[in-house]
């Protein structure tokens, strides 16, 4: 008999289905374990000394009774999670069998069990070529791809499993996943649509491929996928309610409007519904005058100043949550007008830029400034802005470059150094960064910008755990206005936590945080 594949049929078994397994056991991890454990040795014992076929007792060689001995050892430490012995036997028992594709598989779970996914994977990967038909064998090597950060080879490998069981709805739901990993929503989305022909739409797959279409920009076909819950569910209001939500959220008032007046049509007294459309009509008197602005937007012949006189006050409503709603669509369609009506004029793209800032879009508001700066790079507005949104997306080696630039067409302007010292510090470049800082320090004094730059002076101290300079900076520092910085608290509590005062650090940020309202120093004060 052949015991290794014997103890593999065990160990993949599911113990809910093994009817000679007590129910009481059936959730008890360690109980089930040595369950297990029974099992190989009943096998050992019975299996070691001689085997029957056809009737006939034949009698199992000396060195087979070892190497079954052997793999049964490896496999009883590694039940025990006796993870180092396991390993030892494993790799003892692969390199006198190193075709004996269960040892290595047993070998790739003790490198797993420790997180040593990078031996591992070259463990099972010996198993799957010598034995490609074992699903299990995949499914393992795949879970390790994706710990190893191989995307694409997990979605080949995957890919694979898939095109063998296409019934199988958690492998389509795999891959799907998978492929968003690499980078492939195209692959996320038919994978989903597979799983939707195998279980119906439900709101799993609904969900996934509204968040999919709405990563690749394509907001009508993600509003599509929540129509289709909502009308595949035309009793459950919330799939309908948060169609309208979306369709808000979008700047779409007249979709939502419909999707509101829909719900109050199946459930007349839906209060939910009706504060909505009483908000919308308060919004709309707003939205239907942007958008009787767009033939006029859209006219070469008016000036641009006279069209942002109009526009520019609306921005100011983009930041409040009550209003921005119902504006977010006609501001960018206005947006979008302008820069294609003027396409040489850096302000219709300064003015875009700010609305996709303003409505969360931070990467399009990003590119809009790269064409404003390109325009005309003399306005300074435009250089701030950008590298604003550089550091809040930690594009650190842009942000240095951009900085630089700034610094060479702003050498008087603070600010430039003060971006350009934050993406050297978070390069790890000190020196560089304090460098620039101390130029701008000069410059600034104790304004708002030079409390700004002292505390990255500070910070670089900090950084290089220089306790003594940091403190007496801070000192200074907090003397000098910075007690009311968000920043500098927060710097001045973690300098303290580095001098093991943790106690006296939760007070500066919670300061910190009720001026700056971070949600990074919660997991600090409450670390404490």
């Amino acid at each position: 008999m052949n015991l290794t594949w014997e103890i593999t049929a065990i160990l993949h078994s599911d113990k809910r289905k093994l009817p000679f397994l007590p129910a009481s056991n059936a959730s008890n991890t360690m109980q089930y374990r040595l369950f297990l454990l029974f099992c190989i040795l009943f096998l050992a014992q019975t299996g070691f000394s001689q085997n029957t076929i056809g009737g006939v007792v034949k009698l199992i060689p000396e060195v087979e009774v070892d190497r079954q001995s052997d793999f049964v050892l490896a496999e009883r430490e590694f039940i025990l999670e006796r993870w180092g012995p396991a390993t030892e036997l494993y790799k003892k028992f692969t390199y006198e069998n190193p075709d004996n594709d269960a040892g290595w598989y047993g070998l790739a779970r003790c490198y797993a069990a420790v997180s040593d996914y990078i031996n591992g994977l070259d463990a099972i990967s010996k198993a799957v070529l010598k034995s490609p038909e074992n699903d299990w064998y995949a499914l393992f090597q795949i879970d390790l791809f994706e710990k190893t950060g191989r995307f694409k080879d997990a979605v080949k490998s995957m890919e694979a499993v898939v095109k063998k069981h296409p019934g199988t709805p958690d492998y389509w739901r795999k891959l799907a996943y998978l492929a968003l990993l690499n980078e492939d929503p195209k692959l996320a989305l038919r994978s989903l649509d597979k799983l939707e022909a195998l279980t119906g739409i439900t709101e799993e797959t609904a969900e996934k491929k509204t968040v999919i279409y709405e990563g690749m920009g394509d907001v009508k076909k993600a509003g599509i996928e929540l129509q289709r819950l909502a009308d595949a569910y035309p009793n459950t209001l919330d799939y309908r309610r948060n169609l309208a939500a979306f369709y808000e959220e979008k700047g779409d008032l007249v979709n939502a409007q419909k999707t509101y007046q829909e719900i109050l049509r199946r459930n007349p007294n839906d209060q939910q519904a009706k504060i909505a459309l009483i908000g919308q009509e308060k919004r709309s008197s707003d939205a239907v005058f942007l958008n009787s602005l767009l033939p006029i937007v859209s006219n070469p012949q008016v000036p641009i100043d006279a069209k942002l006189k109009e526009l520019v006050p609306y921005l100011t409503k983009l930041k409040d949550p009550n209003t921005a709603p119902g504006l977010v669509q006609p501001m960018t369609d206005l947006g979008k007008a302008l820069t294609t009506t003027h396409t040489n004029d850096p302000k219709s793209f300064s003015f875009l830029g700010a609305v996709y800032y303003l409505s969360n879009q931070t990467n399009a508001a990003l590119e809009a400034y790269r064409i404003c700066i390109r325009l005309n790079p003399n306005v300074f507005g435009a250089w701030e802005n950008t590298l604003s949104i550089l550091e809040e997306l930690n594009l650190y080696d842009e942000m240095l470059q951009v900085g630089e630039q700034a610094i060479d067409a702003f050498p008087n302007q603070p600010r430039a150094y003060l971006y350009y010292g934050l993406a050297a510090i978070a390069k790890g470049k000190y020196d560089d960064a304090a460098t620039q800082l101390e130029q701008a320090k000069l410059m600034s004094g104790n304004s708002p910008v030079g409390i700004d730059i002292q505390d990255q002076l500070a910070l670089i101290a900090l950084l290089k755990k220089d306790f003594n300079a940091a403190t007496a900076q801070y000192d200074q520092i907090l003397k000098a206005g910075g007690d009311k910085n968000a920043s500098v608290l927060e710097h001045y509590g973690d300098l303290l936590a580095a001098k093991g005062k943790n106690a006296d650090a939760v007070p500066f940020w919670q300061k910190s945080y009720d001026l700056g309202k971070n949600p990074a120093l919660l997991q600090k004060i409450k670390g404490q």
